[in-house]
């Protein structure tokens, strides 16, 4: 389910905690198993299957090997969950050491992890429950043979699933795929993010907008009334659709002045209104719409994703990794996003009702900020490497060459000031000093073509 298609806020949060937890999907799966496992259960009682002849291989084998079999079935499943849960614990080890500790979060939501537990959970609890409601197997009074299929056919899938498990973690361990698979992440938020934000803000005509301009400056001359925060922590979400509701109600004005992602604490001015006096009821509402938590998540927050490529960049380059292939990986991404974010219109920042008048006015992310993040902190952190910075360069090759904005060159142009400024500090030999300069006069030449 797409986030752009989630309107509350509080539920955006649930299912953004259910989508990264390992026991939401192994408990769904269970309970479905247990169903399954009750329903052939009575088909084998009732539908009277036993009676036909080329099902008798079914029916009419030996009670107590099978029983025995079912028992060594799920002692055998228990070993293999184990050895699951220790290869996940494993690979999250791995991840927060090598990775960070923000990147556990991109593991847990690993659906095919989520999925190998809950089916060896659920083969485990299935096989008992056999053994159990077939007390009177040694007897040779009743044999469900189908159920008993079902505990065979879900071994085999068990097997096949254990080496694709392995398989997966494998791959997934590798630093190229972490990095690939945080990108489209990033792409991903930062479409569904745009699109929610743009629906938003499109509930009224282009004329009606211009219509309210007048209105718009006469309510900023007006005084504004400040209200603080009520707690602290990270701003995961802010519902604006409940807010513009209730400034269409109340026939005012709200300016919010924190994003999502920003760090709040008590008494922190969040937003300004140009009403007086609210309702204990109403200041309530306002407050209930801004959705906060201990951890910044993806659900409103563009540079999320941004941040944790250059955590992955800057990881591998500090001393104890020294992986500076890992953060060039990290360039070639980043750069690739930032040069999808020159084809995108950013949001406004502005909500209006359905008569045009505009009711909210919020902090909304920008191009050079984003493409900022991505830049500055590696570029300060790679003073000693010059393969990142070459990489760099490159990377404001590909993006001038796509830019269409002034803000998209303004960004271009401070980078390579920058880099430039920082290798003048570097004593380069010749060859690498040939290298730098065919980049920087590449990235001249488009600069100077604006």
């Amino acid at each position: 389910m797409p986030l752009s298609t989630i309107k509350n806020t509080n539920i955006l949060k649930v299912y953004d905690a259910v989508k990264t937890s390992f026991w939401f999907t192994p408990c769904l799966i269970l309970s479905l198993t247990i169903l399954g496992c009750i329903s052939l259960l009575l088909i084998d009682l009732y539908a009277g299957l036993n009676s036909l002849s080329w099902l008798n291989f079914l029916y009419h084998a030996d009670a107590s090997i099978t029983r025995d079999l079912l028992t060594t079935v799920a002692a055998s499943v228990m070993t293999v969950v184990s050895i699951t849960f220790s290869i996940t614990i494993v690979a999250l080890t791995n991840a927060s050491s090598q990775f960070g500790p923000r990147l556990i979060r991109n593991f847990m939501e690993d659906s095919s992890t989520q999925v190998v537990l809950g089916a060896f959970i659920s083969l485990f609890v299935y096989c008992l429950i056999l053994v159990r409601t077939t007390d009177d197997f040694a007897g040779g009074d009743f044999l469900p043979g189908l159920t008993i299929a079902g505990a065979i056919a879900m071994t085999l899938f068990g097997i096949l699933l254990l080496i694709y498990f392995i398989h997966h973690v494998s791959l997934n361990l590798q630093s190229d795929s972490v990095i690939d698979n945080v990108y489209k992440e990033l792409q991903d938020s930062i479409n569904q993010i745009f699109k929610q934000q743009k629906e938003e803000e499109d509930t009224c005509s282009s004329a009606n907008k211009n219509q309210s301009k007048d209105s718009t400056q006469t309510k900023n001359n007006r005084k504004q009334f400040k209200f603080k925060s009520h707690s602290c922590g990270y701003i995961q979400a802010i519902n604006y659709a409940n807010l513009t509701d209730l400034m269409n109600k109340l026939n005012g004005h709200l300016d919010i002045s924190v994003n999502p992602g920003d760090f709040v604490v008590n008494r922190m001015i969040v937003m300004t209104s140009d009403i007086e006096n609210f309702s204990v009821e109403d200041e309530q509402r306002l407050h209930e719409c801004f959705t906060l938590g201990p951890k910044r998540t993806p659900i409103q927050d563009p540079e999320f994703a941004v941040h944790q490529l250059v955590e992955i960049a800057l990881r591998a380059l500090s001393p104890g990794i020294n992986d500076p292939y890992s953060a060039i990986a990290c360039i070639d991404k980043l750069t690739a996003a930032i040069c999808d974010l020159t084809q995108k219109n950013f949001p406004e920042g502005i909500t209006y009702n359905e008569n045009g008048i505009e009711r909210i006015t919020y902090k909304t992310t920008s191009f050079e900020n984003l493409a900022n993040i991505a830049f500055d902190q590696i570029r300060q952190y790679s003073q000693s490497c010059l393969a990142v910075r070459l990489r760099q360069l490159e990377g404001l090759i590909r993006i001038a060459e796509q830019a269409n904005h002034a803000t998209h060159w303004s960004f271009v142009r401070h980078q390579k000031l920058m880099i430039e400024h920082g290798l003048e500090q570097q004593q380069l030999v010749d060859l690498d000093r040939k290298e730098v300069s065919v980049r920087l006069q590449a990235l001249s030449k488009l600069l100077d073509n604006v």
